[in-house]
Order: C-alpha cells, then sequence, then structure tokens
C-alpha cells in the first residue's frame, strides 16, 4: 500500500509538469511594489501551512487524532494529486499517507477529508462574496454565489439532501458513496482554522495584486481568491483548475477595475505564484515525511 501511494505521489508530479507545459506559463507582468510581493508569499506560505492543521483538528474532533507531522507529511507530499484528473486522488493520498499508520478505515478518513474539502468549498463562497460585496459588485454575481451556497449547505447540513445524493449517485456510477454530515457543534469548533487558512491567503491575493497592477487595487480584490479556487474545485475536466481559475479571475480583476489586459497577466503570475507555495507545503511534507520515519525508527529501537 506504501509503494502505492509513492507511486501516486510521483504521478502527480508528472501532471504536474504535463498541465504546465500545454498551458504555456511564461509570461511574467512587471513588479510595481517587490515588498508587496514578499509579502503575498509570506502570507501564501502561512496559508499553505493552515491547511494540515485544520485538517488535523477536524480529524481530532471527529475521533481519529493524529500527530501534526503525519498531517502536514499526508498534505504536503499529496500537494500536486489534484492535478491528476478525476479530482480523487488529493483525497485518496492524504487518507491512505494516515491510514498506512492508523487503525482507521481508510472508508472513515476519506470521508473526514471529503468533509475538509466541503467546509473549504462552502466558506470559499462566502469569502467571495465578501468580496464581491467590498467592491460593490454583489449584484452582479450575487445569484449564482446565492444558490451554490445554498445548494453546498444543504448538502452539507441536510440530511435529507445527503440520501438524495446518494441514490443519485448509486444509480449513475453503480457504486456507493458518504457524504458526512457536519454538526452544528463541530462547524463551530472547527471554523477558526477555516478562516484563518482563507484569510492568510486572501491577503497574499491582494499584496500579490498590489505587487502587479499597474494602478490602484481596492480592499475587496483579495476575497475574490478563495472563490476562485473554489469554483475550480468544481471543474471536473481542468486538473487543478488550470483554465477556469484563470477565467474567473480575470473576470473578479476586471470587476475591480483592473484593466483586462493587467487582470490577464496578473492571472497568470498568479497561478505560478500559487504552485510555488504548493512547492513549499511539498518540501514541508517531505521533511515531515523524514521526521515521521525517523521517529518510527526510534520507537522500533526502543
Amino acid at each position: 500500500m506504501k509503494s502505492w501511494f509513492r507511486y501516486l505521489m510521483y504521478a502527480s508530479i508528472v501532471f504536474l509538469a504535463a498541465a504546465l507545459y500545454k498551458t504555456d506559463y511564461i509570461a511574467i507582468p512587471q513588479i510595481h511594489s517587490p515588498a508587496a510581493l514578499a509579502g503575498s508569499f509570506a502570507f501564501l506560505f502561512l496559508g499553505f501551512l493552515c491547511d494540515p492543521v485544520s485538517w488535523k483538528f477536524l480529524l481530532e474532533k471527529s475521533g481519529y487524532p493524529a500527530p501534526h507531522r503525519e498531517c502536514f507529511a499526508a498534505v504536503g507530499l499529496y500537494v500536486f494529486t489534484k492535478y491528476i484528473p478525476g479530482k480523487i486522488w488529493t483525497i485518496v493520498g492524504r487518507s491512505g499517507y494516515l491510514a498506512d499508520r492508523h487503525p482507521y478505515p481508510m472508508s472513515a478518513l476519506t470521508s473526514m477529508t471529503v468533509l475538509w474539502q466541503l467546509i473549504c468549498v462552502w466558506l470559499g463562497v462566502i469569502f467571495g462574496a465578501i468580496g464581491l460585496t467590498l467592491l460593490g459588485k454583489i449584484l452582479v454575481w450575487g445569484w449564482p454565489i446565492l444558490i451554490l451556497w445554498l445548494v453546498l449547505t444543504i448538502v452539507v447540513f441536510s440530511d435529507a439532501a445527503q440520501t438524495l445524493a446518494r441514490r443519485v449517485y448509486k444509480r449513475v456510477f453503480r457504486r456507493e458513496i458518504t457524504i458526512p454530515t457536519l454538526s452544528a457543534r463541530l462547524t463551530v469548533l472547527s471554523l477558526p482554522w477555516f478562516v484563518v487558512m482563507w484569510l492568510c491567503l486572501s491577503i497574499a491575493f491582494h499584496l500579490l495584486v498590489v505587487a502587479l497592477a499597474p494602478n490602484p487595487v481596492p480592499l475587496g480584490v483579495g476575497f475574490g481568491f478563495p472563490l476562485t479556487i473554489t469554483l475550480g474545485v468544481f471543474a471536473a475536466f481542468a486538473p487543478g483548475g488550470i483554465g477556469v481559475r484563470e477565467g474567473v479571475m480575470v473576470g473578479y480583476l476586471a470587476l475591480a477595475g483592473i484593466p483586462p489586459h493587467a487582470a490577464a497577466a496578473i492571472s497568470i503570475a498568479a497561478r505560478i505564484w500559487f504552485i510555488l507555495g504548493e512547492l513549499f507545503m511539498f518540501v514541508v511534507g517531505l521533511a515531515a515525511s523524514a521526521w515521521v520515519k525517523r521517529t518510527a525508527a526510534r520507537r522500533q529501537r526502543t
């Protein structure tokens, strides 16, 4: 099993390289504020570090505790699996890493990872709505975002909706699926780390736009980044949301008053910037994995 997940990690890197080659992301816009760019990377890395912490917190509150080092390794080693077509490999990778080290059912860990993803998406839509409100453009995308948020809320919190979703999925795909229910108590306990993660990424994106935009940047720009990631998650045929995220980002930046050519350049730069954040998380995952192996070796010797 461990060998299989190692191959999954290697495959994710290959698919990332292929995706970048096909999209030909090479254009870098002019940097207007090096200080803002440096600050954007600081908050980007901090946001990535909040990812495994939020996942660990959710697992712990659900009865599946795991050490921080294992959660960081699981998230970091498989951070590039989102670029493999299928949209499930990130969930399989991080869940499988813990399943190999704990007597937890793979199905339970997968279910909790799906729940983690649902909370991220649910909050991402809320952050996007806040951003559009600050920009005074909520009426432009207001109804689609409200409908998306209501659908997510119903799916996450309603037993009846989940039962219907399971039946439809089973009828269409001829297999069972588990959609975990998010209790009100677990929601309240889990949200702080998710909010901190999205807030760090929002600040990071705002600073990135400040660094690259040729004109002043309004306050609500940063909150659009969680929305672009969320809509990228729903892009079933775009690995890692490549293409979809950039399109949404260009539209959002245009609403913020940024010229179309500058918005397009920033969207491309943002993809490279985000991949550098993923590379940072991958290195963190490698370091955490080495720490896990050393700890296990010491325990065997004693």
